[in-house]
């Protein structure tokens, strides 16, 4: 197994990313904490991961409260000894869709603040208790944004930008505290919405302005893409669970790619 024994914290572990990467790294053998806000939805996905053998626990926080993920956190690791994988599959409502004449200031914020101070709260708060002697990972969920020059979407493309700039200057941090730091960037994932991801209601009013559904609007999305499909939740997860392993256990510093081609750095 590529986990074996190793204690995974996974934030958003309610919502359909988090969810399906916990399943998957849960199958390779890793001790599977999940933290959302929702407890009835962290039930649910604990209940899968069990099912079919895993190991998993639970806990509610809200991170962007950086005291309560703190304490949260150190109240985990003095249970665990220490942590080996965090995974930050968190998400935040934001706008998409309006030009700068109509986006307000506190809308084009929307789509940073909560992702870059999701970002910096969890690191905080999970790095005292990794690496040393343990081979620990931090890994992000980005989307596509940054790398893609999309009219209506300034705050979203920054606040991409910006995870993926401290994706690199965590990693330099934490380097030579055997932290590896990572970005995972994927575009619309196929079975995300069935799954429950809060990007339904952005899709939805994409498609709605182009007076498509939102299966059109997806599907006109995997035709954007070089393989003309969109990534799965289970490739994004499988993508996931590698880079947490020892096997790229060289890697840091990198966004990797698991857009179907829709970005090329």
């Amino acid at each position: 197994m590529l986990l074996a024994g190793k204690v995974a914290v996974i934030f958003g572990g309610s919502g359909a990313i988090g969810g399906a990467v916990a399943l998957a790294m849960a199958r390779e053998g890793a001790l599977v904490h999940l933290a959302a806000r929702n407890q009835q939805k962290l039930d649910a996905t604990a209940e899968r991961i069990r099912s079919e053998g895993g190991t998993v626990s639970t806990f509610t926080v809200d991170v962007l409260d950086e005291q309560a993920t703190q304490r949260r956190v150190a109240q985990l690791a003095e249970q665990t000894l220490g942590i080996d994988i965090v995974v930050n599959a968190t998400g935040f409502m934001h706008q998409q869709g309006k030009h700068l004449e109509r986006l307000s200031l506190a809308e084009f914020k929307q789509g940073i603040d909560p992702f870059l101070t999701a970002q910096f709260i969890i690191a905080k708060s999970t790095a005292p208790y990794m690496g040393g002697k343990r081979d620990s990972v931090m890994l992000n969920v980005v989307a596509p944004a940054a790398a893609i020059a999309m009219p209506g979407h300034l705050g979203h493309i920054v606040g991409c930008a910006g995870m993926e700039a401290m994706v690199r200057a965590l990693a330099g941090e934490l380097g030579p505290r055997n932290i590896r730091v990572l970005g995972v960037r994927s575009h619309a994932i196929e079975g995300a919405v069935e799954a429950g991801s809060y990007t339904g209601e952005l899709f939805a009013e994409k498609a709605q302005a182009m007076s498509l559904t939102v299966d059109e609007w997806l599907g006109g999305a995997a035709q954007g893409t070089m393989l003309k499909r969109l990534p799965t939740l289970e490739q994004v997860a499988g993508v996931m669970t590698f880079l947490a392993s020892s096997s790229a256990g060289a890697m840091t510093a990198t966004v990797v790619n698991v857009t179907a081609g829709v970005t090329l750095s």
